[in-house]
């Protein structure tokens, strides 16, 4: 339709249409590969046959950047480092971010002390960390195709232990995170919340370093996820199994 309105237009154009006047150029816009208006609602069931819901609710702005506001149900954990759970997300005319910013400073506060004290355990510890930066999550870049990769996120974790609170007994520490994002398929797949003809399969290589005493230990996570544009994130895969979308509504 739209490329007959655009050949229709040159030939009126060409012939004058019986006027002066000049008509302005139509825009290109980019699709919303993202849905995010207020009301989107996702249904998803794990391998366990356990459901949870996500579902659009609001939206923000923070430092002068606007966002949109997720909800779960059931709640998400508190300290859980999920990438794909935000709490926030934006999307541009050519990138979805995913704000992880408090899910980070929610696992460092929790989760690193808890991981510390196994190397101490029995003696008063004073954990400090450094001011962190809140580098958002880069979900995908449009437009996408297979083989394309990106930086998805990366940050630096410091701070130091202090034992028995004594100022002489305070080594520092490092944590370090970067996720590596690729298109590896574009298909077509079937889910229980339907068929998709254009699935565009993307695999996240977590690499985490954590650093102490000067020795460094690296684990490293995978994550795939098959996304529909327009539609949003319909299938993941990770350690702990399979999570498929079992139905969707939008406004």
């Amino acid at each position: 339709m739209r490329l007959t309105s655009l050949i229709l237009c040159g030939i009126f154009i060409l012939f004058g249409c019986g006027s002066d006047e000049t008509l302005a150029p139509i825009e290109q816009q980019m699709p919303n590969y993202f849905p995010d208006a207020v009301g989107s609602r996702w249904v998803y069931r794990n391998t366990d046959g356990s459901e949870w819901t996500r579902e659009v609710i609001d939206d923000t702005n923070t430092h002068g950047v606007g966002y949109q506001v997720f909800t779960y149900t059931p709640p998400v954990s508190e300290t859980a480092l999920n990438y794909l759970k935000p709490d926030a997300f934006r999307v541009t005319d050519s990138q979805v971010f995913f704000s992880i910013g408090e899910k980070i400073d929610r696992y460092v506060e929790n989760e690193l002390p808890v991981l510390v004290q196994d190397e101490f355990e029995g003696l008063a510890l004073d954990i400090t960390v450094a001011p962190i930066t809140h580098p958002e999550f880069v979900f995908s870049q449009s437009p996408l195709t297979f083989g394309f990769q990106w930086d998805a996120f990366r940050t630096d974790v410091n701070g130091s232990i202090v034992l028995q609170n004594l100022a002489l007994l305070q080594f520092p520490f490092e944590v370090h995170v970067r996720v590596k994002g690729e298109v590896i398929a574009v298909s077509s797949l079937e889910t229980p919340a339907g068929s998709f003809e254009e699935t565009y399969q993307i695999e996240y290589q977590t690499e985490i370093t954590q650093t102490f005493f000067s020795e460094a230990e690296t684990t490293q996570q995978h994550q795939t996820v098959w996304f529909v544009p327009h539609v949003g994130i319909i299938k993941i895969e990770d350690e702990h199994g399979v999570t498929e979308l079992i139905a969707y509504t939008f406004p």
